[in-house]
């Protein structure tokens, strides 16, 4: 039986990628419960990924919990802000005993979260999820609608792009002679976040600029690099070994390249969550993977139009989390691999989906 929720909040502080993969189980309970208010509840790092996203109602500060740490006093902070909405339902799509704990004092009549082990145990509806199963990371988050017996049929990310960051596109694209063109975005960077520096994550600049240029000279479209704020090092190096006329964005905010992959033909880009990110945009996207497994976190769409790229190697069973013991680029995906991959997408690929 379905629940009656006429307010709810989904609680996520980190990181923008995994936030950006709770979009879906959002759209899913938005399409549910329309009359809801729902509230989205998250770290000031991840808050672009939902900035302008017109489903939520309202987007609620969570301090410093879950930017790498749980400190206590802004544990109470966010238990009274979970109090002070009243909610019916409280979902949490995250494996944090921490966040377990906030949530089932929070007021709410139901909190609903992953249960891996005995980090679930505060929740009234528990999720189980294994360590051992490896499943995409959106698809373990849509287990709390289904948990509820809600259909997640056509669940997809999403991501819109505030309209100052659109508006700021436009004159990036008229500046580069770019705004009536078709071009390829390419974002080099990424890899590092409030929980967590990988910067293994990251195809090497020299593979990058290989393929820039191969791109413009046998798809005879323009190629832009664009990185995230920071990313100059990297976006200079690719620059650098490139001698063919190429656009570049330079590094800018989230929603400006959210705003840009939204114009763009296809994105290519590393396992990041500005490369999810321009998934919810609903450009075509191929994602370099590394010593990350896609099995968890490859771009979550159909394959027709969202693809990846990545060679086989001993992911530690830990994930992410356990590094990148053992891994080399040397071994890792190749410039012929991703440039096939995207021909394959421009030109055999299916129409953008509705």
């Amino acid at each position: 039986m379905l629940l009656a929720l006429r307010s709810l909040a989904l609680l996520k502080p980190c990181c923008f990628g995994d936030v950006m993969l709770t979009t879906p189980l959002l759209g899913i309970l938005r399409r549910t419960y329309p009359q809801a208010r729902i509230d989205f509840i998250v770290g000031s790092h991840a808050r672009a990924a939902v900035q302008a996203n017109p489903l939520i109602d309202n987007r609620i500060d969570c301090g410093r919990v879950g930017q790498g740490g749980y400190p206590p006093a802004d544990m109470l902070a966010l238990i009274r802000k979970l109090r002070a909405g009243r909610y019916d339902a409280i979902f949490v799509p995250d494996r944090s005993p921490a966040l377990a704990l906030a949530a089932s004092l929070g007021g709410a009549h139901f909190s609903i979260g992953l249960s891996s082990g005995w980090r679930g145990l505060p929740y009234n509806y528990r999720v189980p999820v294994s360590p051992g199963d490896v499943r995409h990371e959106a698809d373990l988050y849509l287990d709390l609608a289904r948990a509820l017996n809600i259909s997640t049929e056509y669940a997809a990310v999403e991501y819109t792009p505030p309209a100052d960051d659109r508006k700021a596109a436009l004159h990036i694209l008229e500046q580069h002679n770019l705004f009536d063109k078709a071009f390829i975005l390419i974002h080099p960077g990424g890899g590092q976040n409030p929980g967590m520096t990988f910067h293994e994550k990251r195809w090497p600049p020299p593979n990058f600029a290989r393929l820039a240029a191969q791109l413009m000279r046998e798809t005879g479209l323009a190629v832009a690099l664009v990185g995230g704020l920071g990313d100059d090092p990297i976006l200079a190096a690719v620059k650098g070994l490139i001698n063919l006329p190429l656009a570049d964005f330079g590094p800018r905010p989230w929603g400006q390249i959210g705003a840009l992959a939204e114009r763009c033909a296809l994105y290519i880009g590393n396992d990041t969550g500005a490369t999810h990110m321009a998934v919810g945009a609903g450009t075509r996207v191929v994602m370099i993977l590394g010593p990350s497994d896609p099995r968890r976190y490859a771009p979550y769409g159909p394959r027709n139009w969202v693809n990846y790229v990545w060679r086989e190697w001993r992911v530690p069973a830990a994930g992410v989390s356990a590094g990148a013991p053992g891994f080399s680029w040397d071994n890792g995906a190749t410039v012929e691999d991703v440039f096939e991959t995207v021909m394959h997408l421009l030109y055999l690929g299916a129409h953008k989906p509705s």
